[in-house]
């Protein structure tokens, strides 16, 4: 889970020069060494000059238009990439064999593998988990490092805040999978799109049939409203110009679809979108506000009337 040496060597080479052509634009810190050695440069020096660098992206920018650093076009080409970053605050929440999962304090939450540069990251932070840091994320080529300074908040965390961090880790992986790779990609063929959303839309599935065995349904009804909701993934979700996932269906889909239904088909399918609401709500899997949208219609509605009072 950390860069090959020579990869590490690199990273640091193009990075010392960078911090090196800020400090001398700024004049931050005085006599900064000539060439990285270790304990060359103490953190708190180091932080100074990268909040400047980052607060200002033209330095960036100006370095590799200079290219006064005798870098080499790849590693300017690294330089740019950096525009990419990711920063601010990141809980840990898993340490793995390929990366670490950073998961970050937004919402929706999104995970990112990160990998290490002289250290492993668990080394860096510790293997007791989540913990909270700050950070600043770089594309490394086709992965994901840091910029060397890492920022732990040494606080606890308790069961409240662990359970959500839970969920939102479960949510960023069935919505987009753990992000290893901070460079823009060719958008996916629509086939490469739909086989993609069908995999995440699969596992989705599976946890709802998990819920409706527990609810102690039959193993009819079970397949009944998983089938239901599939073809609703794979006839509709699929079928849209992005192919979408069903955890980004809203009301307006479930409407267009039922309606596209005939009466009976329509019927069965709305008791199996109220069931897939209430695993939506009982698994925090999806905006409250837009549950109770998509329940108050559901209750309403009916293939024939408009409105069902069943």
């Amino acid at each position: 889970m950390i860069l090959l040496p020579h990869e590490t060597e690199r990273f640091y080479r193009i990075w010392w020069a960078l911090l090196d052509y800020v400090n001398t634009q700024r004049h931050l810190i005085a006599d900064l060494p000539a060439q990285p050695t270790p304990g060359s440069l103490q953190p708190l020096n180091a932080a100074k000059i990268r909040e400047v660098l980052w607060a200002d992206d033209g330095l960036r920018e100006d370095f590799i238009a200079a290219k006064k650093a005798g870098l080499a076009v790849a590693d300017l080409e690294m330089v740019a990439s950096w525009k990419h970053r990711v920063a601010g605050k990141f809980f840990v929440v898993k340490h793995l064999k390929k990366y670490s999962v950073f998961l970050d304090d937004r919402s929706p939450s999104r995970a990112y593998g990160v990998l290490g540069l002289v250290s492993p990251i668990e080394q860096v932070v510790g293997p007791y988990l989540p913990i909270l840091v700050e950070a600043v994320l770089l594309p490394f080529e086709d992965r994901i490092i840091y910029d060397s300074l890492l920022a732990p908040y040494r606080i606890t965390f308790g069961g409240g805040i662990r359970a959500n961090l839970k969920i939102s880790l479960r949510d960023a992986q069935e919505r987009e999978g753990i992000i290893t790779s901070l460079t823009p990609h060719a958008e996916l063929a629509k086939d490469e799109a739909q086989a993609d959303a069908r995999t995440r839309n699969a596992k989705v599935i599976g946890e709802f049939r998990k819920a409706l065995y527990k609810s102690g349904l039959s193993l009819k009804m079970v397949e009944q409203h998983a089938n239901n909701i599939q073809a609703f993934a794979d006839d509709y979700l699929l079928m849209q110009d992005r192919p979408r996932l069903l955890l980004e269906m809203q009301t307006k889909d479930v409407g267009t679809y039922l309606n596209s239904l005939n009466p009976e088909d329509a019927k069965s399918a709305a008791k199996s979108f109220k069931r897939y609401a209430k695993f939506l709500w009982d698994s925090a899997r999806s905006d409250p506000d837009a549950l109770l949208h998509l329940q108050d219609f559901l209750r309403d509605y009916s293939p024939l009337r408009g409105t069902d009072k069943e």
